[in-house]
C-alpha cells in the first residue's frame, strides 16, 4: 500500500473515531438515560437499613438502570447481587472509605446522604463502566492492532493536528513511541468539545498532505 493510501486511511479512521467519541453522543447514549433511570427509581428504606434491605435496594436499582437505560436485562444468567457487591467493592469511594462495607455504612448515615448517596454513586460507576466499554469497542472496530503502519500514521495525524491539546511530554514523542497509546490520547485529550471543534476547522484535503 502506498504512503498516500495509508495517510488517507488513517485520516478516515481518526475522523470516524472522533465522531463516535463526540461527548454529546456519549452523554445522550449513557449519561442522560441513566440519570433519567435514577430519577425514576423509588425505594423505601428503613433507618437503620438492614443488610437484607440494603441488598434488595442496590440489586433492584442496578437492574432498573439496565432495564430502562439499555433495554437489556443485566447479566441475566448470573446472580445479580454478587455482581452489584463487586461493583461497590471495586469502585465505591465514600465518606467511610472504599468498597462494599463503606457503601453499607454510608447508606445508614443520613448525614452523608444515606441510601440515596450510595445509589447516586452506583449510577456514576455504571456510567463509567459502560462508557469505557463503548470506547473500547470503538477502537476495536476501527483499528487493527496488528497494523503497525496504520497506527503510526494515526499517531502522526494526532501529533500534527491536535498539538494544542496534548501535554508537552507527548508532543516530543515519535509516532512509534505512542502507537499503543492511541485510545488514551484520543479519549483523554481529543474527545473534548474544543478539540472536536478544532477538527471542523481543518479543510478536508489537509488530512491527505
Amino acid at each position: 500500500m502506498m504512503n498516500s493510501d495509508i495517510r488517507e486511511q488513517a485520516a478516515q479512521k481518526v475522523k470516524a473515531i472522533v465522531a463516535e467519541l463526540d461527548p454529546t453522543l456519549i452523554k445522550s447514549r449513557f449519561d442522560e438515560p441513566i440519570d433519567l433511570a435514577v430519577r425514576q427509581f423509588i425505594h423505601k428504606a428503613g433507618c437503620p437499613i438492614s443488610p437484607k434491605e440494603f441488598h434488595r435496594i442496590i440489586t433492584e436499582f442496578v437492574l432498573h438502570i439496565y432495564d430502562t437505560s439499555f433495554n437489556a436485562r443485566w447479566m441475566a444468567s448470573i446472580e445479580p447481587l454478587g455482581l452489584v457487591m463487586e461493583l461497590l467493592e471495586t469502585h465505591y469511594n465514600g465518606a467511610y472509605g472504599r468498597g462494599y462495607i463503606a457503601a453499607a455504612l454510608d447508606a445508614n448515615d443520613t448525614g452523608e446522604g444515606g441510601m440515596d448517596a450510595v445509589l447516586t454513586q452506583l449510577a456514576e460507576i455504571i456510567k463509567d463502566i459502560e462508557r469505557q466499554k463503548y470506547v473500547n469497542a470503538v477502537f476495536a472496530v476501527h483499528i487493527n492492532p496488528a497494523d503497525w503502519r496504520l497506527k503510526c500514521e494515526i499517531v502522526r495525524i494526532l501529533l500534527a493536528y491536535y498539538r494544542p491539546f496534548l501535554p508537552e511530554q507527548l508532543r516530543i514523542c515519535k509516532p512509534w513511541e505512542l502507537v499503543h497509546e492511541i485510545p488514551f490520547l484520543m479519549y483523554r485529550y481529543i474527545g473534548t468539545d474544543s478539540a472536536l471543534q478544532e477538527l471542523l476547522c481543518y479543510p478536508e484535503n489537509s488530512w491527505k498532505r
